[in-house]
């Protein structure tokens, strides 16, 4: 049965033990990302810091933390998880109203809102302020409706006010520059503390037009229950922990940033979009989550590996049916780096399948090609290939002038890069030496020495 809201999420991980207690007093300030940092590099368990330097909310951080907790989030197995997302995607399910509206126990609109009795957390030591990381954002298209729901960073600038940043590709500045043609604020609601399964699913790269909370329905098996926002015209999980309602202002624009950024290097300043808050909401004693970005590997890493690679096999296998599976690695950012593995058919379709993955809406940066007894999760197994299986030569492709990812600090020209594809499949139809094995290794049991 698919978790009804993150507190279910939280006990399973304590049962588990994958969850575990700060309770020690613990300040805003870097020492929660510290903490967070620590774990995600120690592949350790989500922590639960239930006293905050001046605040009474606790917050709960590293809950994408490895990529075991996000599999026990999406009830699947590394082998398995890639076709539950695709399922979800094949089959969504569209969110129903709810019966009862946790989310809202308490009201707080107008004069009273005040962003900082949130435990907003400051992660690196450059950010430029309190930053919301993982927040869903969630809105519409103001000309047709259609919905988006989508994670971006947004900074806490003041008690009502938060700086977000969109870039024009994405479909939420898509929408807001719909809004702005007709001189019209655009709605936003930022649900925070969920249901794990609707975090994940707002990171696939879906059609626009597409709810990914319908996503997160076809994934869960059960729709999204979702009620009315008390002062914009959207719905949101009704289990939410906590959320932010609000306007996105038409033709505003103020300094956001600096932020450590999933590459690893911090996103500069810029001119960015303004969201007015309207209203905060919240369940009674509400959980405040926090999530880390940052060099890799991190909750943002983890976070959207399972839906990129989703998204593009879904794209690829509809073409080339030898496509078997494709991992997106954090060294790049679980964005940048694709790696995917086929049974190749005919000569040159490897070529042709790296193309068409550096032509895919995620904006990969490097694309490599293996064979399907190459281990994808493995970097070794993927180097290996890559030394003994491709001359660089006849193998390698290099487009200029395409547009990149706007985080990557190594382009010349913002937002227009260099793409690479690495076939490293072995020669098409030319005999090729065998891989060394083993007979019996599977059946071979090591003692352990401590027994």
């Amino acid at each position: 049965m698919p978790f009804q809201d993150l507190r279910q999420f939280l006990d399973l991980l304590e049962e588990k033990g994958e969850l575990v207690r700060i309770e020690k007093e613990v300040d805003l300030k870097y020492e929660i990302g510290a903490y967070i940092r620590k774990t995600s590099d120690a592949q350790g368990p989500a922590l639960l810091f239930e006293k905050v330097r001046g605040h009474k909310i606790p917050v709960v951080g590293g809950v994408f933390a490895k990529m075991n907790l996000g599999l026990m989030a999406l009830e699947a197995t590394r082998e398995k998880v890639l076709q539950k997302f695709v399922d979800g995607i094949k089959n969504p399910i569209p969110p129903k109203p709810a019966s009862a509206a946790p989310c809202q126990d308490v009201v707080i609109r107008g004069a009273e809102v005040d962003l900082n009795k949130l435990p907003n957390l400051i992660y690196s030591a450059k950010d430029a302020g309190p930053y919301i990381t993982v927040g869903v954002q969630i809105s519409k298209d103001p000309e047709t409706g259609s919905k988006n729901a989508s994670i971006y960073r947004m900074q806490v600038k003041s008690k009502n006010r938060l700086g977000l940043m969109s870039h024009a590709f994405q479909h939420l500045a898509t929408q807001i520059a719909k809004s702005e043609k007709i001189g019209q604020p655009l709605d936003i609601a930022i649900p925070l503390g969920m249901d794990p399964v609707i975090p994940y699913a707002s990171q696939v790269k879906a059609p626009y037009g597409f709810d990914e909370l319908e996503i997160a329905g076809g994934i869960r098996g059960q729709p999204v229950e979702v009620v009315k926002c008390k002062t914009v015209d959207l719905e949101v999980p009704a289990t939410a922990e906590i959320v932010i309602e609000g306007k996105v202002l038409p033709n505003v624009r103020e300094l956001e940033g600096p932020f450590g950024e999933f590459t690893g290097f911090y996103g500069q300043q810029e001119n960015n979009f303004v969201v007015e808050v309207t209203a905060i909401t919240h369940r009674k004693n509400p959980i405040y989550q926090a999530g880390l970005t940052g060099l890799p590997t991190t909750e943002n890493h983890i976070l959207k590996q399972f839906a990129y690679e989703a998204a593009l096999y879904e794209k690829l296998k509809k073409e080339y049916p030898e496509v078997q599976n494709i991992h997106y690695s954090p060294a790049g950012g679980a964005q940048f780096f694709a790696i995917i593995s086929l049974k190749q058919r005919y000569k040159g379709e490897a070529k042709n399948i790296i193309l068409s993955a550096l032509g895919d809406s995620s904006r990969p940066k490097f694309v490599v090609a293996v064979d399907e007894d190459v281990d994808i999760y493995d970097p070794i197994k993927v180097l290996w290939a890559m030394n003994f299986r491709m001359q660089p030569s006849e193998d390698v492709i290099i487009i200029p002038n395409t547009a990149g990812g706007p985080l990557d600090p190594s382009v010349s020209e913002k937002e227009v890069t260099s793409v690479i594809g690495v076939d490293a499949t072995r020669r098409f139809g030319v005999t090729f030496p065998e891989v060394v094995t083993i007979p019996g290794v599977d059946a071979v049991k090591i003692p352990n020495p401590r027994e």
